[in-house]
């Protein structure tokens, strides 16, 4: 019997995660829709994280098994500097993983990431180094404006040495975002794949019928200034008629404080679980998104193709890709200015109320539902496996 005899013919799919950041965000539910797209084609499906990585409840069969330095902590240039070594161990694990795990087990396997800094993609390459690649893919999912960080050179270099270490045709950019795609493309000078986003799936999540008397508007997720903390804080300290039976719902770590005569405030836990999560999507009709331009001019949002899927209203900045996506069905009155409450509190009270908008929103719901979900995730997939591999 021939050494390769005997492999499995579909190709094993890892996903490799450097950082779950201890759960926050949308790593969990996005590899567990790649694992229901990635099953659909008969694929296998490899998990690995970092050890130790502080995730409670981690999903069943996950493999943990790769360096757990932190490279993403803050720090001065000197100290990013000497994170290097930390590449070298990430390197070292994801070495041995594809050594004990992946090489050998298949005619194919396809090394997926899709959510890294420099240093983790550095260290990808490094390991490369150390393992046969001959039936080795490499697909990278930006999700960012890459092409205009200071370090974008550096990202550029790592994917053209990537390239040059597997097999030509077996080193795939992808983007979620049709913007990123055509502006990646240009700066990379590599064609890079739009991709449907897969944790769409909000049928088991019970989209509660409202009680039109109290607006429940909800800012997902945590803290951060890039999402508008500064415009939630101010938006809580407004007082006036038009906040009438408004109520805000946030992050308890957000310090969100109302006042007199002004929105109704709701402080949820930092973490919500996904019944938590789904619970608050269920029973809001406004989600917050006053998220900052440049950093979302190409970037896409979850929690914002979540809200179209379940039929919500969100409300975006201008510029941004989320405002994009509501110009393309000629919802501009979603798009708001940000920096005049009383406008925004006049703008949520129009559009609860506008049958107008909300039937423009479930023609957008039917037209996304048409596009980010688990069967066109996985067909797109296989498409770009079976032309990589002609």
């Amino acid at each position: 019997m021939s050494q390769d005899e005997g492999k499995p013919l579909s190709p094993i799919f890892v996903s490799l995660i450097p950082d779950l950041m201890e759960g926050e965000g949308h790593m969990i539910p996005y590899h567990q829709a790649v694992s229901k797209a990635v099953y659909r084609l008969g694929w296998q499906h490899n998990i690995v994280v970092p050890i130790d990585n502080k995730v409670n409840n981690l999903p069943c069969g996950w493999d943990e098994y790769l360096s757990n330095y932190d490279l993403e902590k803050e720090g001065n240039l000197v100290n990013k500097f000497l994170r290097v070594n930390g590449s070298f161990k990430l390197a070292k694990s994801i070495a041995n993983y594809l050594n004990n795990k992946v090489i050998n087990q298949s005619e194919s396997s396809i090394i997926f990431l899709e959510r890294f800094i420099h240093l983790q993609l550095l260290a990808l390459f490094i390991a490369l180094l150390w393992v046969p690649t001959d039936k080795l893919s490499v697909w990278l999912l930006y999700r960012r404006d890459t092409h205009k960080d200071r370090t974008r050179f550096i990202y550029k270099l790592l994917n053209f040495l990537i390239k040059k270490r597997i097999k030509p045709g077996r080193f795939k950019l992808l983007t979620d975002s049709d913007r990123l795609s055509e502006s990646l493309s240009n700066y990379f000078e590599i064609p890079v794949t739009v991709i449907p986003i897969p944790h769409t799936d909000i049928s088991h999540c019970s989209i509660k019928s409202q009680d039109i008397s109290q607006i429940i508007c909800w800012w997902p997720g945590s803290p951060r200034e890039e999402k508008g903390w500064g415009i939630i804080k101010k938006l809580a300290h407004y007082s006036g008629d038009n906040t009438k039976n408004v109520q805000l719902v946030c992050a308890e770590t957000s310090q969100v404080v109302s006042v007199n005569n002004g929105l109704e405030l709701t402080l949820v836990p930092n973490y919500l679980t996904r019944e938590e999560y789904y619970h608050w999507l269920g029973v809001s009709q406004i989600i917050l998104l006053p998220y900052n331009y440049p950093a979302y001019e190409g970037r896409t949002s979850g929690i914002f193709t979540e809200s179209i899927m379940a039929g919500k209203t969100p409300l975006v900045t201008k510029n941004t890709w989320m405002a994009s996506e509501l110009l393309k069905h000629n919802l501009a009155e979603l798009v708001i200015n940000w920096q005049e409450s009383k406008q925004v509190f006049d703008t949520i009270r129009k559009v609860v109320n506008s049958d107008t908008i909300q039937d423009k929103i479930r023609k957008m719901q039917h037209s996304y539902q048409q596009f980010h979900n688990l069967d066109n995730y996985a067909c797109v997939m296989n498409k770009i496996y079976q032309e990589m591999m002609l």
